[in-house]
């Protein structure tokens, strides 16, 4: 299970990162209907989303799901999301709220959704 956060700290946080990493700076969403008073307005791109927000992930992850590897080539079983590529250069590439990224037919993604029954068997 996910601990509970808080939406201004962690959009704060992602702020001074920022300044301090080289690259970018991702965090989850926040919970719908959260409203915090800093976190709309800052930076750091969110993860997965505006869908995947943390106590989302958590219920799918109870409810079985779990981490996919697949080639991009292979169609997306229902029910999956991408969250990450793996581009031929090796680098993780997210999706984000402000980039779908869309993978080629030699990359590789990495899926959050059910356990296709054949692999339990």
């Amino acid at each position: 299970m996910f601990p509970a956060t808080d939406d201004d700290f962690d959009a704060l946080a992602a702020v001074v990162m920022q300044d301090n990493v080289e690259g970018p700076v991702y965090r989850v969403g926040p919970p719908h209907g959260s409203h915090g008073v800093v976190a709309p307005y800052t930076g750091g791109d969110i993860l997965f989303g505006p869908s995947l927000v943390p106590h989302v992930l958590a219920e799918s992850y109870e409810r079985g799901a779990r981490f996919l590897v697949r080639p991009a080539s292979s169609p997306v079983p229902p029910e999956h999301d991408t969250l990450f590529v793996v581009r031929a250069d090796r680098r993780l590439v997210p999706v984000t709220a402000r980039q779908r990224t869309v993978p080629e037919a030699t990359e590789t993604v990495i899926l959050l959704g059910a356990v296709p029954a054949e692999a339990g068997r």
